[in-house]
């Protein structure tokens, strides 16, 4: 095991700065642009007086922006708590109230919908990440929406404001400091639902990170210079945030990103503009792409001659499916078993 250190330090280094980063739609995003964004979301949490635990929750999909924040909370000392965009709503604001999320950090289209009329007992920021594709314009000043609720007798003040109104807002505050956590220290919570009930929060600690890329990413991936992994399976997912995050990053390697739906359709344009090395989903993954290649549409073609490596999880691998898939493509097909509390991958076939 590594030295126990910051995640901030641990991804970026002098050697990795001028590396791509991260693949997102037909941006490339080098080591050093994403340390520049990290470090901006860093004061940017300084700003809005975010402490040391404080639980600070993602409803961003899967982009820069969530691995910028990502990092930046991790190594401030506060806890980031993800959470799937594909939860309905009362399930999101459940798991904001049982994290105690002061601070969220949110995509526009939902943001009205997550206000209103939500019974949020405990946020108190909201901070706005707009791509610019809704018609109106975003507004960059703070503004607050106030909130009734049925059980208390006081609206709650809800302060809401645009991302870049935020880094531009901070830019004048001091570097941020990104202290070495101590051993047990927590940094982030994923929800799981386990096998009944409500979501449960699996509380990690950063050591949890650099645990699982010594075992699994090191043991059965095995890295090799300039490889980039794409996940169908999503950031708030343990899955997904080991292969489209920890596992890439911490090995300055390549992470493909994008923000829609991993149909067979985007995922087909995805292999064919980026050039994926390991591929990872789950067995319907699979089983949908071969499903689109029967069907042979036209112009639409699998393209799987960069990949060296496939990964399968989330539930068993009927190995018929797994053969088929090898003979078509000739690139190994490996399952694993791994569970949100365990962080990522703890049995798996290797090649």
């Amino acid at each position: 095991m590594r030295a126990l250190i910051n995640l901030y330090q641990a991804i970026f280094n002098p050697n990795s700065l001028q590396r791509t980063a991260i693949l997102y739609g037909r941006s490339k995003i080098s080591y050093a642009q994403l340390r520049d964004e990290t470090l901006a979301f860093g004061r940017g949490l300084s700003l809005l007086g975010v402490g040391r635990g404080d639980r600070v929750a993602l409803l961003l999909n899967d982009s820069p922006e969530f691995i910028a924040a990502f990092i930046a909370i991790c190594s401030y000392g506060a806890l980031a708590v993800p959470i799937n965009m594909a939860l309905r709503l009362d399930e999101q604001c459940a798991i904001l109230n049982d994290c105690t999320a002061s601070v969220a950090i949110v995509e526009k289209h939902i943001c009205e919908l997550l206000l209103d009329e939500r019974e949020l007992i405990h946020l108190l920021q909201v901070v706005v990440v707009d791509r610019g594709e809704d018609k109106q314009p975003a507004t960059t000043e703070a503004q607050s929406a106030q909130r009734g609720h049925r059980d208390r007798s006081e609206a709650t003040s809800i302060t809401t404001r645009s991302l870049a109104d935020l880094f531009s807002s901070a830019r004048e505050q001091p570097a941020p400091e990104f202290p070495d956590p101590d051993q047990n220290q927590p940094a982030f919570i994923l929800y799981t639902s386990g096998s009944t009930g409500e979501p449960k929060g699996a509380v990690h600690r950063q050591s949890d990170i650099f645990y699982t890329n010594e075992t699994y990413c090191r043991e059965v991936l095995r890295l090799r210079d300039g490889d980039r992994l794409f996940s169908s399976s999503r950031l708030p997912f343990a899955y997904g945030l080991g292969n489209g995050f920890m596992f890439p990053l911490l090995n300055g390697g390549t992470t493909i990103l994008c923000r829609e739906k991993p149909t067979p359709e985007v995922i087909t344009e995805v292999f064919a503009v980026h050039k994926p090395t390991i591929f990872f989903a789950v067995p319907v993954v699979y089983r949908l792409l071969l499903d689109q290649i029967r069907k042979n549409p036209p112009g639409i073609d699998l393209d799987c001659s960069s990949l060296r490596l496939c990964i399968s999880a989330g539930e068993a691998l009927p190995a018929q499916l797994g053969d088929e898939w090898e003979k078509m493509f000739g690139v190994p097909l490996l399952d694993g078993i791994g569970s949100t509390e365990m962080l990522h991958m703890w049995m798996s076939n290797h090649e």
